[in-house]
């Protein structure tokens, strides 16, 4: 009954009870970083869903034409678009700090009749900017500061008209552009 087997006569031992307890803390350390991993994933996911909460929270229509700086550059092949809308928006009061073919034109191609391209930083301006335009997109990038780049396109025909912004609702073409709201309390960080 209580024989102990030794030797060539001994029954053959199951050696993967050894294994298992070679690899148990290695699979214990793998889950333990594949959950560690996931919290993280969920909480920046958690954070970017606020972050997009906030921006659309934040009030464009108030925009002052005079903060704002514009890059205007041309994504087609005719020559001057950029610089005669440059001048239509220096009227209109817009500061334009530069005005050249795109540069991103070999890596991102405008659809439509222009793109505007701006940073968290250009939030508050991008979409009285985008106004300007019929038919702009807006594109959000992560440029550092508040510059924005009015990108023209290949369908670009002209700058919406005072009618068309004063029909629509549309503020920011005035040349002295009404001032901006103030309002108190907490609220998003534009």
């Amino acid at each position: 009954m209580g024989a102990v087997f030794q030797g060539k006569d001994a029954p053959p031992r199951a050696r993967y009870t050894m294994r298992l307890r070679r690899a148990l803390p290695a699979l214990c350390l793998l889950l333990g970083l594949a959950v560690l991993a996931g919290m993280t994933w969920l909480r920046v996911l958690d954070r970017v869903e606020a972050g997009a909460a906030g921006a659309v929270a934040c009030p464009t229509s108030a925009a002052d034409p005079n903060k704002v700086q514009l890059r205007v550059y041309n994504a087609t092949a005719r020559e001057g678009v950029a610089r005669t809308v440059s001048i239509q928006l220096l009227d209109r009061g817009y500061a334009v700090l530069a005005v050249e073919n795109d540069p991103l034109s070999g890596v991102r191609l405008v659809e439509g009749t222009a793109e505007v391209r701006y940073g968290p930083g250009g939030v508050r301006w991008a979409e009285s900017v985008r106004k300007q335009v019929p038919g702009a997109t807006l594109y959000r990038d992560a440029r550092e500061g508040r510059v924005i780049d009015v990108v023209l396109g290949e369908r670009f025909s002209r700058l919406s008209t005072a009618a068309e912004l004063a029909k629509s609702g549309r503020q920011g073409i005035a040349a002295v552009p009404a001032a901006p709201t103030r309002t108190t309390g907490p609220g998003p960080a534009c």
